[in-house]
C-alpha cells in the first residue's frame, strides 16, 4: 500500500532550510532545499522503519488568497497548488460517466463496472 505525507519546507532568515513532517516528529535541516528534502526523506525512512503502523494525525489545505477588491480567503484542497482546472468539456464528460473522471466512457458496460 502506498502512502502519501505532507512534507512543509521551511527557509530560514538565516538561509537554512528546515523540513518537517506534519503531524509526526520528524524533522532535519540543511543548507538548501535539495539537502532538506534528502534529509527529511531518510529521516522519515529511519522513523517509520521504527514505527511501521505509525500514521500521521494532520490534514493538508491551502489558503487562497483574491486580491480582486475586497481581500478574501478560502481554504481549498492541495489541488489549487497545481492548478486544476476544469473545462466545460471534462465537465460535460464527468457528468455524463456519473463523476468517474473526465474521459467520456464508450462502453456504458464499462461505465457500470467501474462504478461499483
Amino acid at each position: 500500500m502506498t502512502r502519501l505525507y505532507p512534507i512543509v519546507l521551511e527557509t530560514e532568515d538565516n538561509g537554512a532550510v528546515s523540513a518537517y513532517v506534519p503531524g509526526l516528529p520528524v524533522y532535519a535541516a540543511a543548507d538548501s532545499h535539495a539537502r532538506a528534502e534528502r534529509a527529511i526523506g531518510a529521516v522519515l525512512t529511519e522513523y517509520l522503519s521504527a514505527h511501521p503502523a505509525s500514521r500521521p494525525d494532520a490534514r493538508v489545505r491551502v489558503a487562497r488568497v483574491s486580491d480582486r477588491g475586497t481581500r478574501r480567503v478560502s481554504v481549498v484542497g492541495v489541488a489549487a497548488l497545481v492548478g486544476a482546472k476544469r473545462t466545460a468539456a471534462k465537465a460535460r464528460a464527468s457528468r455524463a460517466n456519473g463523476r468517474l473522471g473526465g474521459r467520456p466512457v464508450k462502453d456504458p458496460s464499462t461505465r457500470k463496472k467501474a462504478a461499483r
